[in-house]
């Protein structure tokens, strides 16, 4: 471990700490999700009438947001293509770990134009689905603040992401580039070295710290809330199956 400069010092300091409020707080999240009575069995009917058929509802909810789709077809649209990029795009930024070499690959430039589309395709379905709360009455009646919140920062985080691509030179980028992978693999063994100081990646990357920091406390806890929703993982069965639920008999009606 070599000289660090104040500047990865800072962001040594907040890339820890967003990790323990992240890991602290999904578990607390999923702790009271798993403790909350549920005294009465409430499926959405019409519901599956078994556990495996709740679990298949689950799992369509999960991959196919099929509530969603029979629902509002252009909302789905916009949240399906947001999910699938925003994901892609995180499996991309691990992949890159392990692909970026020297020499790069031959396929690396189809990589990157890939990730870039990707982008753009998670912007503009964010700013759609913005553009939503905006311009539709009874969505713009049921927003919260941070309903707003999030996707704006989404949106600040992906624009940031494709300035990398677009702002910079192919130099600049790949300074940022060849130090990127070295500050990431010291962060887990603990031999560190300076994070990139380019000022374009270290708004992206300060993004990307308060997105994370910030979902234990968000509704983007869907993700995880989904599993533990009764409504959704409830069989419709109290004939042939009584429900009860000791510890939480004093709820009881």
């Amino acid at each position: 471990m070599g000289y660090l400069n104040l500047t990865t010092v800072i962001f040594l300091f907040i890339t820890y700490a967003v990790g323990l409020i992240f890991l602290v707080g999904v578990i607390l999240r999923i702790y009271q999700y798993a403790t909350t009575p549920q005294p009465v069995k409430i499926p959405l009917t019409p519901a599956p009438l078994t556990s495996g058929g709740a679990l298949a509802r689950v799992l369509g909810e999960v991959f196919f947001f099929k509530s969603l789709f029979k629902s509002n077809k252009p909302t789905w649209v916009f949240g399906y293509l947001f999910h699938i990029s925003f994901f892609l795009l995180i499996a991309m930024h691990f992949a890159r770990h392990f692909v970026y070499t020297n020499p790069l690959p031959s396929w690396y430039g189809i990589f990157v134009n890939a990730g870039i589309v990707l982008g753009i395709i998670m912007v503009l379905s964010l700013f759609l689905l913005l553009l939503r709360r905006i311009i539709v009455e009874r969505v713009k009646f049921i927003s919260l603040f941070q309903d707003y919140l999030i996707l704006i920062l989404l949106m600040l985080i992906g624009l940031a992401g494709l300035s990398l691509n677009y702002a910079l030179s192919p130099a600049a980028l790949t300074a940022v580039d060849n130090r990127l992978d070295p500050y990431m693999n010291g962060l887990l063994t603990f031999q560190f070295t300076n994070i990139p100081s380019n000022p374009l990646f270290l708004i992206h990357y300060t993004l990307v710290m308060l997105l994370i920091a910030y979902i234990p406390f968000s509704k983007i806890m869907h993700f995880v809330g989904i599993f533990f929703s009764p409504t959704r993982i409830m069989a419709d069965n109290p004939e042939e199956e009584r429900y009860y639920r000791p510890e939480a008999k004093d709820l009881s009606i």
